[in-house]
C-alpha cells in the first residue's frame, strides 16, 4: 500500500465516512458514503442512493415516488482531490459536495421541481448551482493538509 495514497485515505475517511453528499457526474443523486479505504494506488469509497423526491436528474432520472430501491454504487480511483467539503476524482469525473447548505438548497430545489420537468435541465440547474458554490469557495488541493 502506497503511504501517500494511505495517509489521503485517512484524511477522507475522516472527513467524510457516513455523511450525506450530492453526487455529480453526468446527473445527481443524494447519497451516503461509506467504506472510504485505500486499495493499492487508489482511494474507493461505497455511495448508496437516499432519496429524495425529485431528486435523480440527468443519467440518473428515475420517476417519483421511485418503482426501484436506491442506487448502491463503488466509486474510486486515483489522483484524488478534495476540500473540507467536497471529494472529486480529480479528472473531469465525479464529484460529491458534503457542504450542508448546498444539500439542502439541492433538497429545496428538488422539492419545487415539477414532476414532468426536463431531467437534464434539471441536472444543468444543479451544475450550475455547484458552479456558483464553487466560485465561492477556495479550490480543492490534492495536497495532505499541514498537520499530517
Amino acid at each position: 500500500m502506497d503511504s501517500t495514497c494511505a495517509s489521503h485515505c485517512e484524511v477522507l475517511r475522516a472527513r467524510f465516512e457516513g455523511r450525506e453528499a450530492i453526487y455529480v457526474e453526468k446527473g445527481a443523486l443524494r447519497v451516503r458514503v461509506t467504506n472510504i479505504r485505500s486499495e493499492g494506488l487508489s482511494v474507493r469509497a461505497n455511495v448508496e442512493e437516499v432519496i429524495t423526491p425529485g431528486l435523480g436528474v440527468g443519467f440518473f432520472a428515475r420517476t417519483h415516488p421511485p418503482t426501484t430501491g436506491p442506487l448502491r454504487w463503488d466509486i474510486g480511483g486515483d489522483p484524488t482531490s478534495y476540500s473540507d467539503d467536497s471529494w472529486s476524482m480529480g479528472y473531469g469525473g465525479w464529484t460529491l459536495y458534503f457542504d450542508p447548505e448546498f444539500i439542502q438548497a439541492v433538497i429545496d430545489f428538488s422539492a419545487r421541481r415539477p414532476n414532468d420537468a426536463d431531467p437534464y435541465e434539471s441536472y444543468e440547474a444543479v451544475c450550475d448551482m455547484a458552479l456558483k458554490r464553487i466560485l465561492m469557495r477556495e479550490p480543492q488541493s490534492p495536497c495532505l493538509p499541514e498537520a499530517m
